[in-house]
């Protein structure tokens, strides 16, 4: 689940030219950097498709989708949830990347962890980086296996895709908990799935806007975290109107850091945004206690 620019591909030996490239995008001003990143994506991108070329390959209208001989019966249910995502992430997005996604299926967690020294949430079903969408299979964790629906709504594909699509508008200028809330909501609109646990009530004390834009994979509480960042993009969309939502993309991807884009899109300062959206967050979204049997 973790983009791009926050994994560290321990597993692939870095190639000089990606290194200079990471180097002189860290050390350039911001809009400089808006047209290297695509670039050293473009370069993980290319390396992983080649290393992964021998993989069985399927196929669809927006997607390439790699996997290995134990998932043959698998592919066309990852395939059908692909492009089930397509949809509903480029049109909230107003985005569509051009050519055609890269997914790879991991038979087990311990490939998938093992794969370009991904170090990320050891209990989720895939994650981001590089360009490409990496899968664990529905064998793995799915109740039932065979049930395209259920693979389609508690899958991991329209929320990593969503990853990928703003990851190629913005060219890397987001923040992590923009990312993951936009994510979600996406989930959220397509498929009604929401994270809600005891742990993640909105009720109680909440990350500040400063402590999720600073190391929001480093909060303790990761289940709040997230619910926090969808909160947070479900008040633009749903108080504000997902035109403003889609403003906010149009200022990242001219630069802008999150916190000036929500600014200039709203007509509000950060601090009472801030605000706002936990005010109506805590009467407005979904909490463990009014759903728990």
């Amino acid at each position: 689940m973790r983009t791009f620019m926050q994994m560290i591909p321990g597993g692939v030996p870095a190639v000089v030219g990606l290194v200079l490239a990471g180097l002189f995008v860290s050390l350039v001003p911001i809009r400089p950097q808006l047209w290297l990143y695509p670039l050293v994506r473009q370069t993980v991108a290319l390396k992983i498709d080649y290393q992964t070329k021998d993989m069985l390959t399927k196929e669809t209208p927006h997607f390439v989708i790699r996997y290995r001989e134990s998932d043959v019966d698998m592919v066309d249910m990852v395939a059908a949830a692909a492009e089930a995502a397509y949809e509903p992430v480029t049109v909230t997005l107003t985005y569509a990347p051009k050519g055609k996604a890269l997914i790879l299926i991991y038979p087990d967690r311990k490939a998938m962890k093992a794969a370009y020294g991904w170090a990320g949430d050891s209990n989720a079903m895939g994650f981001y980086w590089g360009g490409v969408i990496q899968i664990l299979s529905p064998k793995a964790w799915m109740k039932n296996s065979q049930s395209v629906e259920e693979f389609i709504t508690t899958g991991p594909l329209a929320h990593e895709y969503t990853h990928l699509v703003l990851d190629h508008l913005a060219r890397g200028n987001y923040s992590r908990w923009f990312t993951e809330g936009l994510a979600q909501y996406v989930e959220y609109k397509a498929n009604g799935y929401e994270w809600v646990t005891a742990e993640n009530r909105l009720t109680g004390k909440l990350y500040s806007m400063d402590e999720l834009d600073g190391d929001f994979d480093g909060l303790s509480n990761q289940a709040l975290a997230y619910r926090q960042s969808l909160a947070a993009v479900r008040y633009i969309a749903e108080v504000h109107g997902e035109a403003k939502l889609s403003q906010v993309l149009v200022y990242l991807k001219a630069g802008e850091k999150i916190n000036k884009a929500i600014e200039k899109s709203l007509g509000m300062d950060y601090a009472t945004y801030e605000i706002m959206l936990n005010l109506w967050a805590s009467d407005n979204m979904k909490q463990y206690s009014k759903i728990a049997n």
